[in-house]
């Protein structure tokens, strides 16, 4: 059973959840049971708009709260595959990668850079127990070197085919179900956003049902 409306102090949902249709609030409700804050995306210079769509629509799907998106040459253009998603996450935007990765050290992420190298660590071996923000870059140039002295780990997804590669939005999404799916089994509910974070959470999403008619 989902909590009730009284369950969470935020005055935005106090005052305005009433308001919604009983389905889209259980709704609410279950999906914000989901979110972490634990595993983050960055995508850097993704060129095709439909890529960088596909990327954060894998976030959404995936229950990733945050993103980040550093803009050194490419603008940031999602298509319309993300469908909306973007009025659920939280998108933080850059310019520089050693902004963003300061952000993030700052914050206590551990970064990983989807970069081939003979050091790569294979993704299933990524460390799960301290939060970790993934790193992908443009489609043709990948991660850019800037990136280099910052990252913990350079990561590659082991195949076994022909193949040497996969689209970028396919390796996002390959990436975030692993990492997701072994973070929940390590840390349990420790790894879904704290009650106060989940509280905040609601509030900016029903006020954001809301803003969408006025």
């Amino acid at each position: 059973m989902s909590e009730g409306t009284d369950t969470f102090t935020d005055p935005a949902w106090l005052d305005l959840s009433h308001r919604l249709q009983p389905s889209r609030r259980e709704r609410l409700l279950e999906v914000s049971a989901k979110r972490t804050e634990h595993i983050r995306l960055v995508v850097q210079d993704i060129h095709h708009p439909h890529n960088i769509s596909a990327c954060l629509r894998s976030a959404e799907a995936f229950g990733i709260l945050h993103t980040d998106v550093v803009t050194m040459k490419e603008s940031f253009k999602p298509s319309t595959v993300a469908r909306g998603v973007h009025h659920w996450l939280k998108i933080h935007r850059y310019d520089q990668p050693a902004s963003c990765a300061q952000r993030l050290k700052k914050a206590g992420y551990i970064l990983a850079g989807a970069y081939p190298s003979q050091d790569s660590t294979p993704l299933e071996e990524l460390p799960v127990d301290r939060p970790i923000a993934v790193v992908f870059g443009n489609e043709h140039d990948g991660v850019h070197d800037s990136w280099l002295p910052h990252l913990d780990y350079n990561f590659t997804i082991p195949m076994v085919g022909f193949v040497e590669s996969l689209n970028i939005s396919v390796s996002c999404a390959v990436t975030l179900y692993e990492l997701t799916r072994r973070a929940k089994q390590a840390l349990g509910d420790t790894y879904y956003l704290s009650g106060e974070a989940r509280n905040a959470l609601l509030g900016e999403w029903v006020r954001q049902q809301f803003s969408w008619y006025s």
